[in-house]
């Protein structure tokens, strides 16, 4: 076997472990065993705590002003849901399954081993980026970035990673998500028909959002009845559907408000709204271009993150952001999560190929 073959064998065998190993200790309640092996693992950073305020969880980071450029991920996912055997990582026909192997276990794998190597290979060098990670990023609350930006002032630009299924994301899609509930009379399940089944009513008022607002809703839960033989009385609904560029979220707001009314007694709550935002595109954006080219021979192409991610703090703050990662992002929070061997080498190379671009004088 030829060394460049050894050599790519080893780099495999490595992100794969580190994979396994991210993916194995869980990070869907407590983050502090995550934070323990990362500040281990990257002792070379330096990593300092910041407390978020929340449940006792603290972002690691190392911030310094020769260091503009930061990447960024969250260490914490979703809980196991409906995946069995979460923290017990596989890997079948070339792909890592458990919770959080794309969002974002393995991406953090592809990043830790591309410092190391870096930092190996170049020993005279320092790592040339600022590096932090963040907590509550699954919440609404997302306390990990709204805290960090209080320590970024060095910072001009943020690398976010996420699974953008390899698109530069330059913009992100806003949300809307709310709570309402439909209350009626109850009955004996055997006259329904007598009755406004606040379910029935419910689905129709989400129908008529959708024509309404041209787009559709998702319906995250829904609750309504009981095994016993009678109508219920009421049915709750979490629903979000996406905003566009331009879309004011308060006249989205009350037009929401205004269809909801029509379904008699109802009760509508705001549960968190994010608008359409898109980002800085500068110095950042054209390295990373840059990096993607030369690690993989292709161009990059440039996306819309169709999720709310931790860039939106970093963006408020005024800093130029860019939300990057390979991998699919519809699988995330599913039993069928997982990252390919190929994307954690792909991610890999275009990460430690901008470490190589921003160190250069």
């Amino acid at each position: 076997m030829e060394r460049t073959e050894v050599l790519e064998v080893e780099l495999l065998n490595r992100l794969k472990d580190e994979t396994f190993r991210l993916i194995s200790i869980p990070s869907h309640r407590d983050c502090t065993r995550i934070n323990q092996y990362l500040q281990s693992r990257l002792s070379f950073l330096e990593l300092k705590k910041q407390d978020v305020g929340k449940d006792g969880l603290y972002n690691l980071y190392s911030i310094s002003p020769e260091k503009p450029v930061m990447i960024n991920t969250h260490v914490d996912t979703v809980p196991p849901i409906t995946m069995k055997n979460p923290f017990d990582p596989r890997e079948k026909d070339g792909r890592i399954y458990g919770r959080g192997a794309n969002d974002t276990k393995g991406l953090i794998a592809a990043l830790i081993i591309a410092l190391e190597d870096f930092k190996k290979n170049h020993p005279d060098r320092d790592i040339p980026v600022s590096v932090a990670f963040t907590v509550d990023e699954e919440q609404n609350s997302a306390m990990g970035s709204h805290k960090l930006v209080e320590v970024m002032e060095p910072v001009s630009s943020v690398l976010v990673l996420e699974p953008t299924y390899g698109k530069l994301c330059t913009a992100q899609m806003g949300s809307f998500e709310f709570r309402f509930t439909v209350r009626g009379e109850s009955g004996h399940g055997s006259e329904f028909e007598k009755f406004k089944n606040p379910a029935r009513e419910g689905f129709r008022l989400v129908e008529e959002l959708e024509k309404s607002l041209s787009r559709p809703v998702n319906l995250i839960r829904v609750e309504s009845g009981w095994e016993h033989y009678a109508v219920p009385e009421s049915a709750r609904f979490l629903c979000e559907f996406k905003l566009f560029e331009g879309e004011n979220p308060e006249l989205v707001e009350r037009k929401v408000k205004q269809i909801l009314s029509r379904g008699g007694n109802v009760e509508f709550v705001l549960e968190d709204v994010e608008p359409f935002q898109r980002f800085k595109k500068g110095d950042l954006f054209n390295a990373v271009k840059k990096a993607y080219v030369e690690a993989t021979g292709k161009e990059a192409e440039e996306g819309i993150m169709p999720s709310w991610t931790d860039a939106s703090n970093f963006h408020k703050a005024g800093f130029e952001c860019v939300v990057f990662g390979f991998g699919d992002l519809s699988d995330c929070h599913t039993d069928r999560e997982s990252i390919s061997l190929e994307e954690l080498v792909k991610m890999y190379r275009v990460i430690y190929r901008l470490l190589s671009i921003l160190s250069q004088p």
